[in-house]
Formats: structure tokens, C-alpha cells, sequence
């Protein structure tokens, strides 16, 4: 299984052609550099986990497919669901964006579509557009 996050479109535009919900980092880090960093516990902790993050999670490298004779971004990430210390500091970093009002949803699936690239803690894969709506 795998597991991804995603905020709502309103919070955090879309991402790929198919025009998917984005990830929690970039409203995570919008909310870090919009507010009080020295003073507000919430932002504090919130940076704590994306330093986390930026230190442990490798970045993908690979996000790209060839379709139409063009390179597009359209990969998603998903993490195994066995990466359990990622996965449980993803859920700290949730709870802390949620309580700065922004909902975030859990989405599970057995097959996140054609794998771009894979690591121990998580996939990146190309939506199958059947599967999306």
C-alpha cells in the first residue's frame, strides 16, 4: 500500500496535468515564511519537521514523463506504507498544518499508477488517468 497527502486546490493550487491536489510541503513552507517564526510555537515545531524532512527524505529523482513529444512534471508522491518514521513526522507536520486551519486529506492505494522512481521511503508515480476521477 501507499500513502499520500494532499491539501485542497484552494490552499495550494495543482499539481500536474491532470490537475491534482499538491502535497502538504509547499503550504507547509508558505505558513513557515508567512508568520511569526520567532514567536509562534505552531510555525516553530512546523519548521522543525520540514527540517526534517530536507535533512532525511531524499528528493526524487525523477518527477518527468515524455508524452506528446514534451517532458512534463505529472509524478505524484507517495510513501510506502512501511516508511513508518517519515510517514509519523508526515503526521506531525499534518496536525500542525491543520491546526493553522488548513485541512489535509489521507488518500491509500494499492497502485499509484507507472513508477517514475522509487526509494525506501516512497514512489513517485504517473496518475493513471482512469483512476483519477
Amino acid at each position: 500500500m501507499y500513502l499520500r497527502f494532499t491539501v485542497p486546490k484552494e490552499h495550494g493550487g495543482t499539481v500536474t496535468r491532470a490537475k491534482l491536489a499538491p502535497g502538504p510541503f509547499r503550504i507547509a513552507s508558505d505558513l513557515w515564511w508567512s508568520g511569526d517564526q520567532d514567536c509562534d510555537p505552531v510555525l516553530i515545531a512546523l519548521r522543525r519537521e520540514l527540517n526534517w524532512f530536507n535533512d532525511q527524505l531524499p528528493v526524487p529523482k525523477r518527477f518527468d514523463v515524455k508524452a506528446k513529444g514534451r517532458w512534463w512534471d505529472d509524478g505524484i508522491c507517495w510513501f510506502h506504507d512501511n516508511a513508518r518514521e517519515a510517514i509519523g513526522h508526515m503526521q506531525v507536520m499534518v496536525a500542525l498544518i491543520e491546526d493553522c486551519g488548513v485541512p489535509v486529506a489521507r488518500l491509500w492505494t494499492r497502485n499509484p499508477g507507472q513508477l517514475l522512481y522509487r526509494d525506501r521511503w516512497q514512489v513517485v508515480a504517473k496518475p493513471d488517468r482512469q483512476r483519477l476521477n
